[in-house]
């Protein structure tokens, strides 16, 4: 088995070369299922476990191997290779664990693209896209959104349309995994060696995409229910696929839960018009309330900013900043002040709004 049809080359030989020399050979993790791995070497593909040195030293959920890592295991043993090291990853995409505890999940390492896909259903929904947009910004790898189900749009479906709105500056495609067409468009941005990920809700088309590039069937599939277009999980773990033309694509489950993790550098890019006004404020310090000459106010009164988007940035705001809060409680109290403050200032434009004005 070739490791150069996995995403191998001079970046992660150069890594090794770094290493003091060891009878270790490199793998890449392909799946995870709890404790075991599945990591494509060049011996073959087998089972991996991390060594006990390895899990002894692991401080959190983070530094376990991860969908797209590249490690160094013993593989002596035809059955099982043992994981002693993680070579340092080149881009993580990460959220926030479920749960109250404050912990890094990874969803996948070493990626090079990520494909947000939703589908021309009930259950396109902008805030949602505008969150996975967000958590692909903040992985540092540019996103791309495949709308699905383009066979079951209607001639005056805005949702091709909303997409573009969330990712102006970007690519934006429509396609049907169920006639094929569109689909080949994943090819153009997957190259020899290059790893993409669909990241997703449940029944939005995922697995069915990715069997029509495969040209098997070989993740399973749930009929939808018609009544509302729900779809429930139909991938169990994360697992990686090379795809005929050389490429390789990471398929995950359905997230119920896109919580986020990082700071809030990432939200001026998908939030740009946002920033762009702030710039255009009369004072430099202007907290959008009710000061004079407040470009986003203007915004919003005149409707060139919509009301939902503006509030959406709020709210993911205020998410990054507990979580920084959590990470450093040195912040919390001056963060406290002032998101008082910009619900004071909300609450304020909205009572003027009411009374008309």
């Amino acid at each position: 088995m070739n490791l150069d049809d996995w995403g191998w080359g001079r970046h992660w030989q150069g890594e090794i070369d770094s290493i003091s020399p060891s009878d270790l050979n490199p793998g890449r993790v392909i799946a995870v299922h709890r404790d075991l791995s599945l990591v494509q070497t060049a011996q073959g593909e087998r089972p991996g476990l991390v060594s006990g040195k390895f899990r002894h030293g692991a401080q959190k959920l983070s530094d376990y191997p991860a969908v797209g890592d590249w490690v160094l295991a013993d593989t002596k043993n035809p059955d099982l290779a043992v994981l002693h090291h993680i070579l340092p990853r080149k881009t993580t995409i990460s959220r926030k664990a479920a749960g109250n505890q404050i912990d890094e999940q990874i969803l996948a390492t070493n990626v090079d693209i990520i494909f947000v896909v939703t589908a021309f259903d009930d259950d396109f929904n902008v805030r949602r896209l505008e969150r996975y947009v967000l958590l692909a910004h903040q992985s540092g790898i540019d996103p791309v959104i495949l709308v699905n189900k383009a066979d079951l749009a209607k001639p005056d479906d805005e949702k091709y349309s909303l997409a573009n709105d969330v990712l102006p500056n970007g690519s934006v495609h429509r396609l049907s995994a169920q006639t094929g067409d569109g689909v080949d468009i994943i090819q153009y941005y997957l190259s020899e060696g290059k790893t993409g990920i669909f990241l997703g809700s449940s029944g939005v088309g995922k697995s069915t995409v990715l069997n029509g590039l495969l040209g098997q069937n070989v993740q399973s599939t749930q009929t939808i229910r018609l009544s509302d277009g729900k779809g429930r999980h139909t991938t169990t773990a994360r697992e990686m696929f090379r795809l005929p033309h050389g490429g390789l694509i990471i398929d995950t489950p359905g997230l119920r839960e896109v919580q986020l993790w990082g700071d809030e550098s990432a939200l001026s890019e998908v939030f740009d018009e946002i920033k762009e006004l702030a710039k255009a404020c009369q004072f430099n310090d202007c907290r959008h309330g009710q000061e004079p000459g407040c470009a986003i106010q203007a915004a919003l009164e005149d409707g060139t900013l919509p009301m939902g988007r503006y509030q959406s940035f709020l709210k993911l705001q205020k998410e990054m900043a507990y979580l920084e809060r959590k990470k450093d409680p040195q912040q919390r109290a001056n963060t406290k002040r002032r998101w008082k403050k910009i619900h004071e200032n909300m609450r304020d434009y909205v009572d003027r709004k009411r009374k008309g004005f």
